[in-house]
């Protein structure tokens, strides 16, 4: 992938943390935000997904391959995968991404409320993220109208089938012991929600819907004293009146300056009090509605978001963009992924199964 500067007369009005940019043929800034220096080459990259329980197949696999163009050090789900089966649709497309470099990409996901199950994540996510067991669709013993359908499970580990990342290792929310409670009607049983930092950026995941204990603990969190120069917050559900209660009289006191939403199936760009609410289109509807994906990019002085469009109607080879819909000042560095933490060896069984299939692991 080539990072070129075009001094073209392309002109795109870009919000910003707290100003406009002016963008340039293919994205990239050809006059940076006032006292940011020109970097050419960016730092690293992120790609970004949401809303992906469709059987649209094409669409997903066309805007994974275009993301993956841009040679991301990290992927992020903003929720509501449908990752039933690593061998099929969306997930398929997530985990060829992950093993094109073994042990190179890391994987995150702000569950959305399809990704939940009697208030806790659903058995087969937890065994993949923390295990890296994944279970295999080895044919249709049932199908119905869209993505819902039964099949033969089998299942897959190894040094080429990654767990996802060092902060859901031993999370507590994230564990298979972990059990729901039937009916569920408040909030998760067992809270996914954590926080990771990459190159001077903290990246805050939370739990699908607001809460007031969510709210109290991500307030704690944003208005201690911390090292990163940015926050980004990942929260799948979309409503800005109740994200913005996150927020509420804290004005100068936390580096909050983007959150990330799904859910809509719809594009939306909000404003307030120096937070820019940016919600997904995600990929939910296929050729029903425009869809969409997401490339952040860092670099040494500035943070810039792109999406990525192909157009209600289009074809899914029709891709639009990169458009740039948000820039940051900081100051950041280079990726570095923690090291995953050392772990039991552990034996798995899917309960849910009706055959009993076991595994051993070593952490």
């Amino acid at each position: 992938m080539k990072y070129r500067l075009a001094f073209v007369a392309a002109i795109a009005a870009v919000a910003a943390c707290s100003l406009t940019v002016i963008a340039a043929d293919g994205g990239l800034p050809a006059q940076g935000p006032a006292g940011l220096g020109i970097n050419i080459e960016p730092l690293w990259s992120a790609a970004l997904m949401a809303d992906t329980q469709t059987r649209q197949c094409e669409w997903i696999d066309s805007l994974a391959g275009r993301l993956m163009e841009n040679r991301p050090r990290m992927l992020i789900h903003i929720g509501d995968t449908h990752f039933e089966w690593a061998n099929r649709c969306a997930f398929r497309a997530i985990v060829d991404m992950l093993r094109t470099e073994p042990g190179a990409l890391e994987f995150h996901l702000a569950p959305g409320n399809h990704d939940m199950r009697n208030g806790v994540l659903k058995f087969h996510l937890r065994l993949a993220a923390t295990e890296g067991i994944y279970g295999l669709d080895g044919g249709f013993t049932y199908q119905a109208e869209g993505y819902n359908y039964q099949a033969e499970p089998h299942f897959m580990g190894g040094p080429q089938w990654p767990v996802w990342n060092p902060e859901v290792a031993n999370h507590p929310g994230w564990q298979l012991y972990v059990q729901g409670k039937m009916p569920n009607w408040g909030g998760p049983v067992a809270p996914c929600r954590y926080v990771f930092k990459r190159g001077a950026i903290r990246f805050i995941v939370c739990d699908w819907s607001y809460n007031d204990d969510q709210r109290d603990w991500l307030r704690e969190i944003i208005t201690q004293p911390d090292d990163s120069s940015v926050t980004i917050v990942l929260h799948h559900s979309h409503d800005v009146g109740k994200l913005a209660r996150y927020f509420d009289g804290l004005e100068g006191r936390h580096n909050v300056k983007l959150v990330l939403s799904g859910h809509n199936h719809r594009y939306s760009h909000v404003k307030r009090d120096g937070i820019t609410y940016i919600t997904s289109a995600g990929i939910a509807h296929g050729p029903g509605r425009d869809c969409d994906a997401l490339t952040l990019w860092v670099y040494k002085d500035y943070l810039r978001l792109d999406r990525y469009v192909i157009p209600k109607g289009a074809s899914p080879q029709d891709i639009q963009g990169p458009q740039p819909i948000w820039m940051c000042e900081g100051s950041f560095g280079d990726y570095q992924r923690p090291p995953l933490p050392k772990r039991m060896p552990a034996y798995v069984r899917d309960l849910g199964i009706e055959h009993g299939v076991y595994y051993e692991r070593s952490k």
